[in-house]
């Protein structure tokens, strides 16, 4: 066997976050799954008007934004119209990495222009009475944005090198094989120093960073003398990109008391990551590791299609029914990734170690996502407003990658999705104050989180508050809507099995808490009845 061939899995394992299906999920959610949230976590914008009644529009309809939710919503227009629409949005970030008392927060801030919707309706003339419209929209849409900045320093018990000893162990118990392993992805064997490897692989050799014996391996920061030493860690986190998505649909009007629509979607994504990682033995507390680092830096770009259906009943004239569903969104993305790694250890005069940079690797992935259903309701006020709500629901255990153009299904990266995702509820209610010529509007939505399990104290729901006012006046109306989010959660420089404790305890030094404030701005201005 290549004497290098351990380091090759492990380094596989540690860069992609791939494991086998033997092993038990660890609590930090694995890089597959990381991704599946990724394409499937939604939440459109939309126009200033969908967007200041919390996206409740869907069963009230008008907005061509329900292409993208409940493309029946264009059945209703009687008049053409079009609009454009320019926003901003902000997100805070204040981290604080476990492990020690006095590690405090860091803040960081990142903000991005967005073109938030772009659309037009084509009212078209019916056949019948009984058919009075036949109406096209196209539509582009900001679904998901991914600009974010974090931030974190401090001091804690353990190290990544943890990681790599769980790595080892699991292959050297035969629960770790090649063939367990992504096909399509490779990585450069990084041979730091030639002497770890070696070291690695003789159990005679106990005077390494990493070292074996009966029980098997174990590291520096595993021996008594090590016990409740800490190290100082920080790490800078950078995403940018997010999700759009162009809709073409077609809806109707039967009798004024059905409204139909379908459309497809073509949503399209950029999204580029640069991890840093850092951690220094700056006191000597460990008898031989000296620091470490991982960094990555990932891009990824695609995109996509899929179907949307959707109905609208009037069982008054003032009140409203809809029901939408939504195909899996098919993807196809190109993924391009690298690391470099640092491992310096000290061993009597000898300083050891060093870096090595992985090959760039490029990937092909595909992904279906989970379908989704809508349910809605909402009550007309005469000429003076509306109430409207709808609840989303999406089993996000549904997502699936794809090998061979979706022809076969990558078995290991699905159990990880099956290990850790579960159903989630998407629910909105808002609505709209008509005062002739101005308007006014608000909305709340309610999000739960998409997996089976919460995981240190991240939230297990969240809130979204919404607000906007408009000005209409002939074929001319400009609107405005703000919307403010935040949650908790958590980020990790690395995963390891040992240390994940689902009760976010002491023994998670490598837990980032991060708590996340996103306000999001919008001006749209546009004219109808032409």
């Amino acid at each position: 066997m290549n004497k290098f061939f351990p380091l090759t899995v492990l380094f596989l394992l540690l860069s992609q976050g791939l494991w086998a299906q033997e092993l038990a999920v660890p609590q930090v959610l694995p890089t597959s799954v990381q991704d599946a949230l990724r394409l499937t976590d939604l939440n459109p914008l939309g126009s200033a008007r969908f967007m200041g009644t919390g996206g409740s529009m869907t069963p009230i309809g008008v907005d061509y934004t329900t292409l993208h939710t409940n493309p029946a919503g264009i059945g209703w227009n009687r008049t053409s119209f079009a609009s454009a629409s320019v926003g901003y949005s902000n997100l805070s970030n204040d981290a604080r990495l476990r492990g020690n008392a006095a590690n405090r927060s860091a803040s960081a801030s990142e903000g991005s222009l967005i073109v938030p919707n772009l659309g037009f309706v084509y009212a078209g003339e019916g056949r019948s009475v009984r058919w009075p419209t036949i109406n096209y929209g196209i539509s582009l849409v900001r679904l998901a944005d991914f600009n974010e900045t974090i931030q974190y320093a401090g001091s804690s018990q353990r190290s990544i090198i943890d990681g790599i000893v769980e790595d080892l162990n699991a292959f050297d118990r035969g629960e770790i094989f090649f063939e367990d392993l992504d096909p399509n992805r490779e990585l450069l064997i990084l041979d730091i120093d030639p002497s770890i490897g070696t070291d690695i692989l003789d159990p005679a050799d106990d005077n390494r960073a990493i070292r074996y014996d009966e029980f098997g391996y174990f590291s520096e920061f595993d021996l008594a003398e090590n016990a409740g030493q800490e190290i100082d860690r920080s790490g800078t986190v950078v995403r940018s990109g997010g999700i759009n998505e162009v809709a073409l649909g077609v809806g109707g009007n039967y009798d004024n008391s059905i409204l139909w629509g379908i459309s497809i979607g073509i949503p399209f994504m950029n999204y580029s990551e640069q991890r840093v990682y850092d951690e220094v033995d700056r006191n000597d507390n460990i008898t031989v590791f000296d620091e470490a680092a991982f960094d990555e830096n990932t891009e990824l770009d695609g995109t996509g299609f899929n179907f949307k259906f959707g109905a609208i009943y009037l069982p008054t004239p003032q009140s409203r029914i809809s029901l939408s569903i939504h195909s899996p969104t098919y993807w196809t993305l190109d993924e391009a990734y690298n690391t470099e790694l640092t491992y310096n250890y000290t061993l009597g005069d000898d300083a050891l170690g060093g870096t090595a940079q992985s090959d760039l690797n490029i990937a092909t992935i595909n992904f279906s996502s989970p379908w989704r259903f809508n349910l809605g309701g909402g009550y007309l006020i005469n000429t003076n407003g509306f109430i409207s709500a709808d609840v989303e629901y999406v089993n996000y255990k549904g997502g699936r990658f794809g090998v061979d153009d979706f022809a076969e299904f990558d078995a290991a990266a699905d159990a990880d999705i099956d290990a850790t995702l579960g159903g989630a509820i998407n629910a909105k209610i808002g609505g709209e104050l008509n005062l002739k010529p101005f308007q006014v509007r608000a909305g709340v939505g309610y999000r739960t989180l998409p997996v089976a399990t919460a995981r240190y104290g991240e939230d297990e729901g969240f809130l979204t508050y919404s607000g906007g006012a408009g000005y209409s006046i002939g074929k001319f109306f400009v609107d405005a809507a703000v919307r403010f989010e935040s949650a908790s959660g958590y980020f990790a420089p690395y995963r390891t099995f040992a240390l994940s404790d689902a009760d976010g305890g002491a023994l998670d030094p490598n837990i980032v808490d991060v708590d996340r404030t996103r306000i999001t701005g919008a001006i749209t201005v546009g004219f109808r009845g032409f």
